[in-house]
């Protein structure tokens, strides 16, 4: 699947629920926290055989700063899992007060969260290519490996201030 593909599904993805509307809020929220899931979970299999790989050709480095990548995707997996809109129960009060603005901010927010992990997905799936291909050194599969670590941190790090959407507090 192509970058442009997958980024036009996400876009769908966040379109077909309206955007947040009060009634849809739950529904929205799930579809949103489904995809990061599937992504993650996408991701952490590369990972998978990534490290598997690395290990088996004595790419010892690679093969940690794959390890690592794993723990941060697992993490991703877990904050979404157990995020405030993810506890059973949750009225979400605050999200049917916003006003048309700052759901529309939210809109975005996830949608730069999910591109973020689309963009994370695809240099898994290079580094993928790059491992296979080439007869690369441990040192230089460690570096592109950790350029995929980077990305999912980042990824991370942009999904954790989503709470600040849904409990109304755009500082943004």
């Amino acid at each position: 699947m192509s970058l442009s593909s997958a980024l036009n599904g996400v876009r769908v993805l966040l379109e077909a629920y309206e955007g947040y509307e009060r009634a849809k809020f739950l529904e929205t929220d799930f579809a949103v926290r489904e995809e990061v899931r599937r992504r993650t979970a996408m991701i952490l299999d590369h990972m998978t055989r990534f490290e598997d790989r690395a290990r088996d050709a004595g790419h010892r480095e690679a093969a940690s700063e794959a390890k690592r990548c794993k723990e941060t995707l697992t993490a991703v997996g877990e904050d979404v899992q157990f995020a405030v809109s993810g506890v059973p129960g949750s009225s979400h009060g605050n999200i049917g007060r916003l006003p048309r603005g700052p759901r529309k901010k939210l809109v975005n927010h996830d949608l730069r969260s999910l591109k973020m992990l689309v963009t994370a997905t695809q240099a898994a799936n290079d580094l993928l290519e790059k491992q296979l291909q080439d007869a690369a050194e441990d040192g230089a599969l460690k570096r592109a490996c950790a350029g995929v670590h980077d990305k999912v941190g980042r990824a991370r790090n942009h999904l954790r201030e989503r709470g600040m959407f849904i409990d109304g507090l755009m500082k943004r």
